[in-house]
């Protein structure tokens, strides 16, 4: 029944699925900038199609072609014919969108190009984007920004003049449509910056100055190298070690300084003849190339998860500001560290060595560090650590760890492979599987594994990845799994499994039939799981009876039930057949009983009507009435009422004639009486003598033909 239930729905998807294979690309709504177009085109058709593009429902004349470019607002479709079911595809529904409006102001102008300048964004329109180019190539990076209100420093060509820089924004809306603005800004140039000295080098993207020796102080001659010396007022430079600044209007000659061993920060200030001031820093370094060693911590052929430490050597004597570096090639980042360098090094080793390979060593990691200043570098490197995984045991269940008799689970290792490091060689680590207790299943493809008795991993015969087994009686389950080598030894993991007996579904119901409004209670039989719990799934179908109103299915859950209750209540409103169905479903839906199903019958009150007679009727005539009754017409009784007439009343459902001796109006009224109720109806009737004064267009004088018109049934109603 439910199946039947679901056929028209799997019917109608069948059909979406064959006639949704053709569509238009792309689908909508579609935006559009103003001057933009769009293809739009059919894809999937077959065969030999033709096809007419519409616009608002109107053929465009001469596109019929699988493809047709938009470029006018509105809703478009196509016609496709010969390929498929043929029908009418979109619409495709194009808007036109406006562009944005691009704005901005700015201040300051005409300063100093140390004076970053602010930009206040005034444009408009829906979702905007920014893109900025400051007309600056010689600030690099800095020349771009996506920011709505950003500033920027101008950095241009040195000088002591003005530069003018054209600013360009850029913005685009939600809709992809795009404006531009431009204004052009002014900034005062600044003086070049430019200073020499010895052994300049650039080290971590800074500018050294450097004496490499073990002397212990040096002297430094810095030499004014600025491209704009004709125009330049004042020179300054700030040593960085506390001794006084060197100052000068004119800086003809080198200016000498010595510095002790170590890294200084120097500052060379520059004024300009149009009075702008800039500030260069330069780096100065007294020292020697370092030294360092790395030492060996032991055992390097470790298991994942440990740690090992390395000391480190031979950095005493280094200058400040050398730089340690210790890398470790498991794909962790570098770690720094300034001088003095740490008595040692300690790392967490967290991935086996397996496909690495290090110097020459396959399958193994590395330690290196590197001790750095500007003079030079030195590292010092330990290989191979082998490092072997350390057992994790873990397995995944499918379709559910709750099943039911009969089914077959599917256990698939997610372990990893265990591997050890032998001598360089990755060998993969070996699992078995168990599963308690031995009887009451089978397998279905995989083995399971042997350790035959021993301890050694690397003795062990391993089990399938994928083990898939058939559980042929209910009960409880465990499946261990159990993985190992011999660096690391072993781990275990063991998961429970529990087999449902098939659910079964019965219910008795406290009446079978019985009159409208019909209350019924369900008493369900069902048996019990193992584990978790059944679910019940309750359906009724209807079906009407001949004769009995209305035809309609109408019920209810009552009593706080529905249709998810192991024993509902059910309250029936219409007459009719109602087919109730219980479907039990097992823990985890991992099965359902066979439905069952038990039949109501719900009765109604007679319907009634009356057979056709005359409305109007002659003294001492008749007439002969008759009872038309549907919907359960066994058991009824006839109460009929004849005022004025002979018989006065009647219990047959056909009376037989009614003679009418006296003129005046009555009703004729019969009441059918059931177990479910009495249904009463009525009929006016008219009995007259008539006359040729009132005799009507249909009628003669009484004692001659009388003919009536527009006699019809009277229905009847509760």
């Amino acid at each position: 029944m439910l199946m039947r239930k679901l056929l028209p729905v799997l019917i109608l998807l069948c059909f979406f699925v064959r006639g949704f294979g053709q569509t238009i690309s792309p689908l909508g709504p579609i935006n559009l900038c103003p001057g933009g177009s769009q293809v739009l085109t059919v894809t999937g058709t077959t065969g030999a199609p033709t096809f007419q593009w519409k616009l608002g429902g109107a053929n465009i004349p001469g596109a019929t072609l699988s493809t047709y470019t938009v470029t006018a607002a509105g809703s478009y479709t196509v016609q496709v014919t010969g390929s498929g079911p043929g029908t009418l595809f979109g619409p495709v529904v194009v808007n036109f969108q406006p562009n944005p409006v691009a704005a901005f102001s700015f201040s300051p102008n005409n300063q100093c190009g140390t004076i970053p300048v602010s930009f206040t964004n005034t444009s408009t329109g829906t979702g905007l984007s920014y893109s900025w180019d400051f007309g600056d190539p010689n600030s690099g990076g800095n020349n771009v920004s996506t920011a709505s209100q950003p500033s920027h420093r101008f950095v241009g060509t040195p000088g002591n003049g003005t530069q003018s820089f054209t600013v360009t924004l850029t913005v685009t809306s939600t809709f992809g449509c795009t404006a531009s603005a431009t204004s052009t800004v002014t900034v005062s140039q600044l003086p070049d910056l430019t200073l020499g000295g010895p052994g300049l080098t650039v080290y971590n993207n800074r500018k050294y100055f450097r004496k490499c020796s073990n002397a212990t102080t040096a002297q430094f001659d810095f030499t004014n190298q600025s491209t704009t010396i004709p125009t330049n007022t004042f020179y300054r430079i700030v040593f960085g070690d506390a001794s006084p600044d060197y100052t000068s209007a004119t800086f003809p000659s080198p200016a000498s300084h010595n510095y002790n061993v170590g890294t200084y920060t120097l500052l060379f200030i520059v004024t300009g003849q149009n009075g702008c001031i800039d500030t260069a820093t330069y780096y100065v370094f007294v020292g020697s190339n370092p030294a360092v060693g790395l030492g060996n911590p032991g055992n390097t052929a470790i298991c994942t998860a440990s740690v090992l430490t390395f000391p480190i050597s031979s950095t005493a004597t280094n200058p400040p500001g050398t730089i340690y570096t210790v890398t470790f090639n498991d794909g962790t980042a570098p770690v720094s560290f300034p001088h003095p360098a740490p008595a040692d090094i300690s790392h967490n080793f967290l991935i086996t060595s397996c496909g690495t390979n290090s110097t020459g060593y396959p399958n193994s990691f590395s330690a290196t560090i590197q001790a750095s200043n500007p003079c030079n570098s030195s590292t010092a490197t330990v290989v191979p650590i082998y490092v072997s995984e350390r057992p994790v045991a873990d397995f995944t269940i499918s379709p559910n760890d709750t099943v039911c008799v009969n089914s077959n689970v599917n256990f698939n290792n997610t372990s990893g492979s265990a591997s050890e490091i032998d001598n360089g060689n990755c060998i993969p680590g070996k699992f078995i599987w168990t599963v308690t207790p031995a009887t009451g299943w089978t397998i279905a493809s995989g083995i399971l594994g042997n350790d035959f008795g021993l301890v050694d991993p690397s003795t062990w015969l391993s089990g399938s990845t994928s083990l898939n087994l058939n559980f042929n009686v209910t009960g409880t389950y465990s499946i261990k799994l159990r993985i190992g080598n011999l660096t690391c030894g072993e781990d275990i993991i063991t998961k429970t499994i529990c087999v449902n007996p098939i659910p079964t579904a019965s219910f008795s119901i406290n009446q079978v039939i019985g009159c409208a409004p019909l209350t019924v209670s369900t008493t369900t039989i069902a048996n019990t799981p193992l584990c978790g719990t059944n679910q019940y799934l309750w359906n009724v179908t209807y079906t009407s009876t001949t004769g009995c109103t209305p035809t309609t299915s109408n019920f209810i859950y009552v009593g706080g039930t529905n249709a998810a209750s192991a024993q509902p209540q059910f309250q029936f409103i219409n007459p009719g057949v109602y087919t109730l169905e219980l479907l039990v479903i097992s823990p985890a839906a991992a099965c359902t009983s066979v439905v069952a199903t038990q039949v109501v019958t719900v009765k109604g009150k007679p319907v009634v009507s009356l057979n056709p007679f005359p409305s109007s009727i002659c003294v001492n005539g008749s007439v002969t009435p008759a009872a038309i009754v549907t919907c359960y017409t066994s058991a009824n009784t006839y109460a009929w009422s004849f005022p004025g007439g002979t018989p006065a009343s009647s219990s047959s459902a056909n009376p037989g004639a009614i003679v009418y001796s006296t003129a005046g109006p009555y009703t004729v009224t019969l009441a059918v009486t059931n177990e479910c109720g009495t249904t009463t109806v009525t009929q006016p009737l008219t009995v007259q003598a008539v006359t040729a004064s009132n005799a009507g267009p249909n009628q003669t004088l009484c004692g001659s033909s009388v003919t009536m018109a527009g006699n019809t049934a009277v229905q009847g109603t509760g």
